[in-house]
């Protein structure tokens, strides 16, 4: 191991001082400024090393000792040859030897004698690691020393010898001599500092290799070596076949029969020539065979392939074509923590070590100029994770609420049945004994609902005074009479239920029905959004803070016979709870009525796709909510169809760019680009970056990681496209209306494909989508409704946060690994822990002059790990 070598003074050391005092006349101007009259130079360190610099300081002082300051001191070496001095006095070590280095100040000097030292030796390395010698013959060794940088010292006598002279004689100048079969070490010394390398004297009588069978040999398949000094029995034979041991069956002093090692034993490697040897009593002679391990592979531009299984990722050949292809790795475990390490073996029949690319300048489309769309304010990342924390936990309680309460449409049909019951036995004769359920209220009426006293707790409530300001024909709006505007936004609110009701209760119906439950609970055939300063108050997890959100406490009872299936804050009906503006306010509670009204829309529809999912599945008596992780990716799929809309009413698979409205994400209203501004579609882009920074370590099923909200819906998105066939809304709601399958086994039930097929697939659109200049001619390996690199670039470019740093500072992402053609560096191959859902990429161009090798293996070579696959597109 190589150090630095550091030169130090410690705390007692004495300065190094030389002075030259003259004596000064006495008389003289007394009113003048004083003259020098004594001058020394002082250093740290008299020494130094050739190479190195210290700084010398000069001190001139009066004919009393006192010292001076502004003096003019220049400075001089007695042997430029040895030590150089600069105009500050800073010595630089040119070579070994003393040098007396002169100040001068008006005429007066001090001197400091300074002794450049040669540079230490701090290793010696001896090139040859095994070497070897015949009896009666010779070898040459080299060795160099180094310094502590790593710097050859040409100058530095070498000693050589030899631990067992019998065995090994080695001059001076690191000549071996074999003498007698066996092993010696020889040692290399300079300046104390030694390396030394096992020497192997071999037999006159070593094996020969002269001839192999058959023409090409093939894994786990028969073969045969011929040729001289072999050993009679199988156990004196050692063969290897490219570095792995092959199983000996036969032997003769002239002919050895043998099994070829697994093609998991055997490094994966292009059809040819290969390196095998034969051991006998530690002598060793090399030769080569044909080898053909490799499963042939061709892409055309544009085509894509997945490999799954063990044997198609032991070993494959693509032929020498040249272009750029675009591979992922991924875990498809169903479990996150369930982490996988392997490597992605690539080889070439030309020893080559693959140099790296410059990712940046290949994947990312040029960003357009900043001027163009900016720089525009973002806000800090700070709050988009508060609020994520808070909305995570929101959904977390909500599902395990309803896994806990199993029984609520039956709860609430019982009580409705006892209410029922009771209104018939109070009712005069003829009376309609139908329940008089809560009627549809008018804008002004005063009300009473429950809220959560602190939020999770179902076990007490607040009552909050609210009024009714929009009743639309699928949405009521009450506003909580303590909210610090209230009473002065009715038409913030009423414009907001207007859209709801034009735009947004069609887009939940891709999902299913919010209203599925109405007549049992009630049946006023409208969904409720409530706005209190409660929400904006609300603390939730760890730091948490909430735009709104739903709870499935809503769909249970207020009151049961059976405790345990009632929820006491429950408003019994579809609810949503939202935060209000208070400009005045602090922390979470201080929106501006622009702000809030920027990010309450999307918000809205964000929580009532959660509300359809427990009205449907409580409607099928579920036992299970959906899994976190794709409910999320869904409610983020509601908000992105009534983006498309907002951005020039852009149809799925329509690939859209920046241009088409993005920019109404991030600005405000007035400015001249957006006439609506709102966020619409930036959450999912800005969690999809983070995902894409990290991607080795992040997960699609992760439910506790925020990231889905980006990569979790981008999947969603990508599997709809892929599999949904023409109407998504068809397929949407054939995901959101079951009753218990949910996460991975809901998805590979819709699609009809395998979680490995659709990681794998997903994961490459991901690393290729629009990959410039590139050609995608498989759909699967596309993402076909979003333009992800120009949405990057063109972010990268234009947002800032508020001290003006970029807020994605990196055009294109997504971490892949750029390689040539030839042999991957494990730095380049090697993926450590990756999590279950998550995948890493490679880039792979360059100029390509035989065929190039792809196989996923362990980290030390053996079969791949449990659950890993490869997926690789040609893209040029």
């Amino acid at each position: 191991m190589r150090g630095f070598r550091w030169m130090s003074v410690g705390p007692m050391a004495a300065m190094v001082t030389t002075s030259l005092l003259l004596s000064a006349c006495s008389g003289g101007d007394s009113s003048g400024p004083p003259k020098v009259a004594s001058l020394s130079v002082t250093s740290l360190t008299p020494q130094l090393e050739v190479g190195a610099t210290i700084q010398l300081s000069a001190s001139p002082r009066d004919a009393k000792g006192n010292p001076l300051t502004g003096r003019v001191v220049t400075w001089s070496s007695s042997s430029l040859a040895i030590a150089t001095v600069t105009s500050t006095g800073i010595v630089s070590g040119v070579s070994p030897g003393p040098a007396t280095v002169t100040a001068t100040s008006e005429g007066v000097t001090g001197t400091l004698t300074i002794t450049v030292l040669p540079i230490p030796v701090q290793s010696v390395y001896i090139d040859n690691r095994s070497p070897s010698v015949r009896q009666g013959s010779t070898a040459q060794l080299i060795a160099i020393a180094q310094d502590a940088i790593g710097r050859t010292l040409s100058d530095r006598p070498i000693n050589w010898s030899s631990a067992t002279p019998a065995i090994a004689t080695v001059s001076q100048q690191g000549l071996v001599t074999g003498l007698t079969v066996g092993t010696t070490f020889i040692r290399a010394t300079s300046e104390g500092k030694i390396d030394s390398v096992p020497m192997l004297v071999r037999s006159l009588n070593a094996p020969t290799i002269t001839g192999t069978g058959p023409a090409t040999w093939v894994p786990l398949g028969p073969a045969t070596i011929t040729g001289t000094n072999f050993a009679n029995d199988i156990g004196g034979n050692e063969v290897l076949v490219n570095g792995a041991r092959a199983t000996v069956t036969a032997a003769t002093t002239t002919s050895l029969t043998l099994t070829v090692p697994s093609i998991t034993a055997l490094p994966c490697s292009p059809t040819g020539p290969v390196p095998i040897s034969v051991s006998v009593g530690g002598d060793a002679v090399t030769s080569t065979a044909n080898l053909s391990m490799a499963t042939a592979r061709q892409l055309a531009i544009g085509q894509s392939m997945l490999l799954t299984s063990p044997a198609d990722l032991a070993c494959n050949e693509f032929g020498a074509t040249g272009g750029t292809y675009v591979v992922t790795a991924f875990n498809a475990s169903t479990s996150v923590a369930q982490a996988a390490s392997f490597q992605l073996a690539g080889a070439a029949r030309v020893a080559a070590t693959s140099a790296s690319l410059a990712p940046a300048a290949v994947h990312a489309y040029a960003a357009p100029r900043v001027a163009s769309i900016g720089p525009i304010a973002v806000q800090g990342r700070s709050l988009e994770d508060r609020l994520a924390v808070g909305h995570a936990a929101a959904l977390d309680a909500s599902v395990s609420f309803m896994k806990s309460h199993p029984n609520m449409r039956r709860s609430m049909a019982a009580k409705r049945a006892r209410e029922r019951a009771a209104f018939g036995r109070a009712a005069t004769p003829g009376a309609n004994a139908a329940l008089a359920v809560d009627n549809v209220p008018t804008v002004g009426d005063l009300g009473w609902r429950r809220m959560m006293k602190t939020f999770g707790n179902y076990n007490t409530f607040d009552s909050v005074r609210t009024r009714v300001v929009y009743v639309g024909p699928k949405l009521i709006i009450m506003e909580d009479s303590l909210s610090p505007l209230a009473g002065t936004m009715d038409n913030g609110y009423v414009a907001i239920g207007t859209e709801f009701d034009r735009d947004m209760f069609g887009y939940l119906s891709n999902f299913g029905d919010p209203l599925v439950l109405d007549s049992e609970y009630d049946n006023n055939g409208r969904v409720i959004a409530i706005f209190s300063k409660k929400v904006n108050d609300y603390t939730i997890g760890s730091g948490g803070s909430l735009l709104g959100f739903v709870t499935s406490c809503d769909f249970s009872p207020q009151t049961d016979p059976v405790p345990g299936n009632a929820c006491v804050p429950s408003n019994e009906g579809e609810y949503f709870y939202a935060f209000v503006p208070n400009p005045s306010g602090t922390g979470n509670g201080n929106w501006s009525l622009e702000s809030w009204r920027h990010y309450v829309r999307g918000t809205l529809l964000h929580e009532f796709k959660h509300v359809v999912m427990f009205a449907e599945r409580i409607s099928r008596d579920a036992e299970y909510a959906e899994e976190s992780w794709l409910e999320e990716a869904t409610a983020q799929m509601a908000t992105e169809l009534w983006a498309r809309k907002l951005y020039s009413n852009k149809p799925q698979r329509s690939d859209i760019t920046w241009s088409d409205g993005m920019i109404c994400d991030y600005v405000r209203p007035g400015d001249a680009r957006c006439a609506d501004p709102v966020e619409a579609i930036g959450h999912h882009m800005g969690f999809l970056y983070r995902h894409y920074a990290s991607n080795e370590s992040k997960s699609l099923i992760n439910n506790g990681d925020n990231v889905i909200y980006g990569s979790s819906w981008s999947f969603a998105r990508w599997v709809t496209d892929t599999y949904g066939g023409a109407d998504e809304g068809t397929f949407l709601r054939s995901l959101v209306q079951q009753q218990n399958e949910r996460g991975l086994v809901n998805i590979q039930n819709r699609t009809g494909r395998t979680w490995t097929e659709l990681l794998g697939y997903f994961s490459l659109a991901s690393a290729s989508d629009n990959y410039p200049g590139g050609t995608i001619t498989d759909a699967r390996a596309r993402l076909q409704s979003w333009n992800t690199r120009d949405i990057f670039a063109t972010m990268s470019a234009g947002l800032r946060f508020s001290d003006g740093s970029p807020a994605f500072p990196r055009p294109w992402p997504l971490n892949m690994r750029a390689v040539s053609f030839g042999t991957f560096p494990s730095s380049v191959s090697n993926v450590v822990s990756l999590p279950g859902g998550g995948f890493a990429a490679w880039e792979i161009s360059g100029t390509q002059s035989t065929p190039q090798t792809l196989a996923i293996r362990s980290t030390t070579g053996g079969p791949a790990p449990a659950n890993v696959g490869m997926a690789v597109v040609r893209v040029k």
